[in-house]
């Protein structure tokens, strides 16, 4: 995701440090609470239609791009006043798990993810083995994970990676519609590759009783 530096950007995060905070800024104590997370929230679409829909549940939103991160705290600011169960992170998702406990986490949403199509960077993907092992341990006994992707590679070797770590039931739906379910709301991305007729391919993965 390229987006440009806004000049507004410094000043809105320090106005919104309630709902949109740097990784020196959290410890155990501020995720403790959160019990749904998205990785890579991007602009903050996805997670704030989720944390109105569903007020009942806390939302984290992890974004590693600073000006993604920006934008999707200002859209935040916005509803913050209504909407107080969400909290966005600006950091890579590695830096965040020793601060989540083990049976954490009720629902991981991964929303159109860098694809990371060179074999040297496939060990980068969010959904490889590596990853599944830490969700694994943050997850609930009856935690899922919503793995959603365009591109149809990383949707292949994802199953591959989630089939062979033995750790979920995996149910696939493609092509996936947001509309047909009511458990997942669409993201920005995808109405952009629906409106230009791309598939949507999704992975629910649930976590194994041991």
């Amino acid at each position: 995701m390229r987006l440009r530096h806004r000049k507004w950007a410094n000043e809105c995060l320090d106005d919104n440090k309630d709902i949109g905070k740097n990784l020196s800024e959290i410890n155990e104590e501020t995720v403790l609470p959160y019990s749904q997370l998205e990785i890579g929230c991007g602009l903050g679409g996805f997670l704030l239609s989720m944390s109105h829909d569903y007020p009942q549940n806390k939302y984290l939103g992890v974004e590693v791009n600073k000006n993604a991160f920006a934008m999707a705290v200002k859209k935040a600011s916005v509803v913050k006043k209504d909407q107080k169960n969400f909290l966005i992170i600006n950091s890579p998702i590695e830096r965040l798990f020793p601060l989540f406990k083990e049976k954490q986490l009720k629902e991981i949403f991964i929303n159109f993810p860098d694809p990371w199509p060179k074999k040297k960077q496939h060990h980068r993907r969010l959904s490889y083995n590596t990853m599944l092992k830490e969700y694994d341990r943050i997850l609930k006994d009856d935690g899922t994970i919503f793995f959603r992707t365009d591109n149809k590679e990383l949707y292949e070797d994802s199953k591959t990676y989630f089939e062979s770590s033995g750790l979920f039931d995996l149910t696939y739906i493609s092509p996936f519609f947001s509309e047909n379910c009511d458990y997942l709301n669409a993201t920005e991305y995808e109405n952009k590759f629906r409106a230009k007729g791309v598939d949507i391919n999704l992975i629910i993965a649930k976590k194994k009783n041991k």
